[in-house]
Order: C-alpha cells, then sequence, then structure tokens
C-alpha cells in the first residue's frame, strides 16, 4: 500500500499539529492563611517548588540569607532547597496563599531554576502576566464548592494556566547563549519533542520512513548548529539527544513486550527495526536478556532515565 495513503498524507492540503505532551505534576498543598502582627515562621527547606502571594497587608521573608519585603500583588518562588523564613511586615498582619508544588517537566524546571529572581512585584510585567492565574488558584483555595472531580480538575486546569503564565513572564530572564534564538528551555523542548515523534512514528503509523533523523537534521531544521543542539538539550535534560531517543525506544520496547498478544517480530516492526535479529540485538544490550526472556519475566522493568 502506497505509504502517504496509508498515514492520510495523499490528497492532504495541509496539515498543522502539536506535538507529544508529556507533564506530571504534584500539588502537595495550597491554601490561604491570616495571621496576626506576631506570626513567624522559622526557617526551613523542602523539596517542593513553592509560591507565596501576599492577598493583604505585608510580609517579610527571608530567602538564601537575602530579605525581601512583600506588598499585596508580590508573590516569591521558592526553589527546592532554599532555605526561608517568614514573619508579619504589618502591624495588623498579613493574608497570603501558599502553593507547594513538584513537577516532572525537564524545560519548565531548567526555567524555574534560571530565573535569577525569588521576588516577584505584582507591579512588574512578569507580576501582571501571572497574578490573574494565581488569583485563580486562591479562589480555589478558599471556596466552599464540594471537593468532587470537577473541581479537583479546575485546579488541575488553573494550575496549568499558571505554569504556562510563569513560563511565559520568566522567559525573557532565563539563560539564553545565543542572541536571537530561543532561550535553552524552549529550543530543547523543541528538540525534544522532534526526537519523540521520530521514536513513536512507526508506532503510531505502522511504517517507518528508513532511518531515524540524526542530531545534525533536527538541527538543520530549527536552524542551529549539531554542538549546540547538543549541548543545550543536554543542559535541560541531562542527556544527549542520542542518549535520549534510545531510551524512549527502549521503554516502548519494554512496553509492548509486556502485551502478550504482540509477537516480537510485530513489535520489532513498530519500532522501525528492518529485522528482528537488529532489534534482538540493542534489545539485549540495553536489558542484559533478549526480548523473549524478558516477556518471560527473567527481567525487570527498566525505569525510564
Amino acid at each position: 500500500m502506497d505509504a502517504n495513503l496509508r498515514t492520510g498524507q495523499k490528497n492532504s492540503v495541509s496539515e498543522q499539529f502539536v506535538p507529544d505532551l508529556r507533564s506530571a505534576h504534584h500539588i502537595s498543598f495550597m491554601h490561604t492563611r491570616e495571621v496576626n502582627a506576631d506570626w513567624i515562621y522559622p526557617s526551613h527547606e523542602h523539596k517542593q517548588y513553592e509560591i507565596n502571594y501576599v492577598l493583604r497587608g505585608c510580609q517579610t521573608m527571608v530567602i538564601g540569607g537575602a530579605p525581601c519585603r512583600l506588598e499585596p500583588g508580590d508573590f516569591v518562588l521558592i526553589r527546592p532547597g532554599d532555605i526561608h523564613s517568614s514573619s508579619s511586615g504589618s502591624i495588623h498582619g498579613f493574608i497570603y496563599f501558599c502553593l507547594h508544588f513538584e513537577i516532572d517537566d525537564p524545560p519548565l524546571l531548567h526555567l524555574l531554576n534560571a530565573f535569577p529572581r525569588s521576588a516577584i512585584a505584582g507591579s512588574s510585567a512578569e507580576g501582571a502576566a501571572v497574578l490573574p492565574a494565581l488569583d485563580k488558584l486562591a479562589a480555589y483555595a478558599v471556596s466552599d464548592r464540594p471537593f468532587d472531580l470537577a473541581f479537583r480538575t479546575g485546579i488541575q486546569a488553573a494550575f496549568y494556566e499558571l505554569m504556562s503564565k510563569l513560563c511565559s513572564a520568566l522567559s525573557g530572564g532565563a539563560d539564553a547563549s545565543d542572541e536571537g534564538r530561543p532561550p535553552h528551555p524552549e529550543t530543547a523542548h523543541r528538540i525534544e519533542s522532534l526526537i519523540h515523534a521520530a521514536a513513536k512514528q512507526p508506532i503510531y503509523h505502522g511504517y517507518s520512513h528508513g532511518e531515524r533523523p540524526l542530531v545534525s537534521e533536527i538541527a538543520r531544521k530549527l536552524g542551529i548548529s549539531e554542538s549546540h543542539c547538543n549541548r543545550l538539550f543536554k543542559k535541560v535534560y541531562g542527556l544527549s539527544p542520542r542518549q535520549y531517543l534510545s531510551t524512549i525506544i527502549r521503554d516502548e520496547a519494554q512496553r509492548l513486550l509486556r502485551d502478550t498478544s504482540l509477537s516480537v517480530d510485530h513489535i520489532s516492526s513498530l519500532l522501525g527495526y528492518r529485522d528482528i535479529a537488529h532489534f534482538s540485538r540493542q534489545f539485549k544490550r540495553w536489558t542484559g536478556v533478549s526480548p523473549r526472556d524478558y516477556r518471560s519475566g527473567l527481567l525487570p522493568i527498566q525505569p525510564s532515565s
């Protein structure tokens, strides 16, 4: 069968698509609190990110030894491991909203960690962009609605809206090595999307164009050098594009082998290998056993890198 017909390309006029999206998050807790003038929160640290947003009154915080005063509308982004303390900055006390979260999204984490400041004024351009999303989450924290599925998914949606606004607001302060190019997290995400699409194309469409694209082809498509492509991707993801592609294919191979309705030969084809022997050799390099032995339960599932 014509490959273009098989994949819907034949007679297509145009096509636009959104790359594969993957992200995981955990909202540890979020709350609003009203305190009096004598309230203090001693120095501490935690593994989550924290956003502390002043709704009324004034708050004094010390983050990493640096004091800052927060007026209504101001907020701070506290990173994991940042030692911080808090006290009232007003004789009338204050009200604040606090969000603790963890997120598994390397480009976003890189952006959050690259931003040079913790405190963001509500009157600044960054603050003005983010405050509506913060207000939406704060409203959920004080709502008396039942904590049902609709309420929970509303919080999730508001959280990702906040992350989107943070990305847009903080991108201007992120590390960008090359003038005129997007900051590292944005470019690294585009590279990751192209790698993921290359890995999943045979699985989704049941065919392969042959060899998967090289890093040089991805770099050329993005208008950057191959060395720059490798360098910035490793800075954000902690491994090279080629290593990342290998982990995706490995994880997909393990996932497909757990489906006993698929033959090993079929899985080899779905993963884009020309023959089962090539797939078997590569799988053994990854895991130490053959695909059939893996399926027999001789090896536990390898965690994703």
